[in-house]
């Protein structure tokens, strides 16, 4: 694959313990990845830091659909999943206004989660799925990824940054 000038960064925003994942593609296409243990201010000083200015970001922004995802269970356990995806609403829309604001909204994709499509669990899937984008070898932390979803989740975003930036 050539080489770009270009960074493509998918994040996937969480507002739990560790679920705040990103994915670099650096400049010679090779993946490594990011958990943000310690949340949003830890993501904040990254990108005030260390984040590539020469970057287009992907983010997963749950705060742009409108919907309540599983009514199943007891009025304690929908109030619980609903406070859930509330946190991840607000976390995902705050990781979009603060790259909009250093990086410029043309460098921020911001889709919804039915955009980013179906989260791959299946190993042999996502095996398949790195390969068809040509990472196969190009992972770092690819025997630990295999048991991240969140990572998985930034890669996929990551490669629709990448998709997007082409388009254009």
């Amino acid at each position: 694959m050539k080489m770009t000038n270009t960074i493509y960064i998918g994040i996937d925003p969480a507002f739990r313990t560790n679920g705040f994942a990103i994915c670099i593609i650096d400049e010679e296409d090779t993946v490594s990845f990011k958990n943000f243990r310690n949340g949003f201010r830890e993501f904040i000083r990254w990108v005030m830091d260390d984040a590539p200015t020469n970057a287009k970001y992907c983010v997963e922004n749950s705060n742009l659909q409108n919907s309540t995802f599983d009514m199943r269970g007891s009025k304690g356990v929908v109030a619980k999943v609903s406070r859930s995806v509330g946190k991840n609403q607000a976390i995902s829309q705050l990781v979009v206004d603060l790259l909009e604001e250093y990086f410029g909204e043309r460098n921020v994709y911001n889709i919804r989660p039915k955009e980013k499509g179906k989260k791959i669990t299946d190993l042999a899937l996502f095996d398949a799925y790195v390969e068809s984008n040509g990472h196969e070898g190009k992972m770092y932390g690819y025997k630990r990824l295999k048991k991240q979803q969140d990572e998985r989740d930034a890669y996929k975003l990551a490669i629709i940054a990448r998709q997007k930036h082409k388009k254009n």
